[in-house]
């Protein structure tokens, strides 16, 4: 038998497969593992391909010299679950519906179609130097003292995040802190870890800085500003004030009290000075509008409706600027290499294994050993976990494979690197093959033309939308199979008050869910669907007592985002972005470490945050 909102009122076999494999999927996003590829399913797979011009010839070459693997990580083992979901049909075609469309609150498009638009946003803006002549200026602030730079990095990211949120911060804060660290001799721990943790709590206070704030205030129906920020502003900003002190002692060594200041012009890292003023307006003009909409009444105007033609609008402006200026697109890509080649120039004397940079998207279609976790077509990568977007190709790695593009040549002009290498392909093989189209390159022509445009879209998360849209499948699945019934039932016994709730959802949201359960997206899916359910929203506690509900909903709220940086890099997406940037940058950071050096804030801007909460509540309500 089956309640009136299609969950069921019992648990049977296919409820307990489906826990299983969310279960099996939440282990494989934390420790993802790969499978060699059979050879004779990989000469099959490389000849399909090849056959439907997909990949050309030189691609079949060098992908038939490699042994390939299928990789199960994030961007893999959800969508892989979803497919055996729906071939034991445990969960049904309505159930995706539910997990892409959602209904009269929640709706998963909205979240997808705000991260990709403001990360699109950002990363140009990023392109444009605009972020990074910011940072230059806050950091010569701060003279020769390293503290002082220290402080005033920590407050200007703290308000970065609270404006652009968490996964811009990161994107673009990130390569600053490594150029800063090499240019000033520093050792970067301290000041990226002082990033991370703040773009994760500062992200609390406007509902547009994290895709889980868009998630709860749309579930149920919160005004922006007036049910969200006002709640969240206070704990977010004063356990992030709080953690200062606690990064000072735990870096207190690392933090030198002088270092030799920066000496290069803020302003002349500005590449594109139009575009960083169009980029930027764009940025702030969104996130007012979003806010402003919020006040719509009956939330007419949807989270998409806003971000949607402001991710367009900045795409057909870098197209645009490609199209009439192609040769600026061209020197800010050559700017953003040579400054990354110099970089990794100063890093690779420090490392047993050279690193480089890798730029055009496109270029990994010669190399798809680096892209961790998209087509099964991928060698290993050296980090245990999945690589964000933001890749990094081993030199070693390469030359074993066959590639024999000189190493010198990936710090050329985008249009330059292509067409040389399309001469020596052109040269060394048969007119027949010479003359193989395939969409390989005719992706290649597409970042030859539009060099800045692809090189943004080549920055871009987007693998981490099926990961998202599969964990929203995953949890409506949960619920349709009477899962979601059975936590509420236990969440209801164990919030009898306030005090209890608070807490009990403070640590399960953000020590528990996060990390555990498909990062802080996947925590939120399924914690605003356990408030949802009415064996929680109709329980005696939240009837008798009206404190409980908005305990529960606030309380979330702050876990999802102080959860971002618990003790595994899948707490978050900006946590598996971050670790990837680093890498890239040759700064590595171990699960171990990422642990140890989160635990202590993690517990205080729980317990802080929650108490905070708690004191709204009885204050508010």
């Amino acid at each position: 038998m089956s309640s009136t909102n299609g969950q069921q009122d019992y648990l049977n076999g296919h409820s307990g497969f489906i826990l299983a494999v969310f279960c099996v999927v939440s282990l494989l996003v934390i420790w993802p593992v790969k499978i060699p590829l059979p050879a004779v399913l990989q000469r099959l797979l490389l000849s399909m391909l090849l056959n439907t011009r997909v990949i050309g010839f030189n691609d079949f070459k060098a992908l038939s010299n490699r042994r390939l693997h299928v990789h199960l990580s994030l961007t893999t083992a959800p969508v892989i679950a979803v497919i055996l979901l729906l071939a034991t049909t445990t969960i049904h075609g309505s159930t995706i519906r539910l997990g892409i469309v959602g209904d009269e609150t929640v709706k998963p498009y909205d979240v997808l179609v705000l991260f990709i638009s403001l990360a699109y946003i950002s990363i140009a803006l990023d392109g444009t130097g605009a972020l990074e002549a910011t940072a230059f200026y806050i950091s010569k602030r701060g003279g020769s003292s390293g503290r002082l730079l220290f402080t005033y990095l920590y407050a200007f990211f703290l308000l970065t995040a609270c404006i652009v949120g968490n996964d811009p911060l990161i994107l673009s804060g990130t390569p600053f802190l490594a150029y800063l660290s090499q240019h000033t001799g520093l050792d970067p721990t301290a000041w990226v870890f002082a990033e991370f943790m703040a773009a994760n709590t500062a992200s609390a206070v406007l509902v547009s800085s994290n895709p889980t704030n868009i998630l709860i205030a749309g579930s149920f129906g919160l005004n922006y500003l007036a049910d969200f920020t006002k709640w969240t502003v206070l704990p977010s900003l004063i356990p992030a004030a709080l953690n200062y002190p606690i990064l000072l002692g735990m870096f207190w060594r690392k933090i030198p009290k002088t270092l030799t200041p920066l000496t290069d012009d803020p302003w002349s890292k500005l590449r594109d000075r139009t575009g960083a003023f169009f980029l930027s307006a764009l940025m702030l003009v969104t996130v007012s509008v979003l806010v402003g909409t919020s006040f719509v009444p009956g939330q007419a105007v949807e989270v998409w409706m806003v971000t949607a033609p402001a991710g367009v609008s900045a795409l057909l402006f870098n197209i645009i600027n490609d199209w009439f200026h192609p040769e600026v697109g061209r020197e800010i890509v050559r700017q953003q290499s040579r400054d990354s080649a110099a970089e990794m120039s100063e890093m690779d004397q420090r490392r047993s294994r050279p690193i480089q940079v890798l730029l055009p998207q496109g270029d990994q279609l010669h190399d798809p050993s680096d892209r961790e976790g998209g087509l099964p077509l991928s060698e290993s990568s050296e980090s245990p976990s999945p690589s964000p977007p933001v890749q990094a190709k081993d030199e070693e790695n390469i030359t074993a494979t066959g590639d024999t593009q000189p190493t010198g040549s990936k710090s050329r002009p985008l249009s330059l690197h292509f067409a040389a290498r399309d001469q020596v392909n052109k040269e060394s093989l048969p007119s027949t093959q010479a003359g193989h189209k395939s969409l390989t390159s005719l992706l290649r022509a597409f970042l030859s033309r539009f060099p800045s445009t692809a090189h943004t879209v080549s920055l871009l998360p987007i693998p981490l939308l099926p990961f998202a849209m599969a964990e929203f499948i995953l949890v409506r699945g949960l619920a349709q199979r009477g899962w979601i019934r059975v936590f509420a039932t236990g969440f209801a016994r164990a919030c009898t008050s306030p005090p209890a709730t608070v807490f009990f959802f403070g640590f399960v949201s953000a020590a528990f869910l996060c990390p555990l359960a498909g990062t802080n997206i996947g925590a939120t899916i399924i914690l605003v669907e356990i408030i949802r359910d009415p064996q929680f929203m109709l329980s005696d506690h939240v009837q008798r007592d009206p404190r409980v509900l908005p305990s529960a909903i606030y309380t979330v709220a702050m876990g999802s985002n102080i959860g971002a940086f618990s003790y595994t890099f899948a707490g978050s997406l900006a946590g598996l972005l971050w670790r990837g940037l680093l890498a890239d940058k040759g700064v590595r950071v171990s699960q171990w470490k990422f642990a140890r050096v989160n635990l202590l804030p993690l517990l205080m801007q729980i317990v802080v945050s929650s108490a905070i909460v708690l004191g709204e509540v009885y204050w508010f309500v």
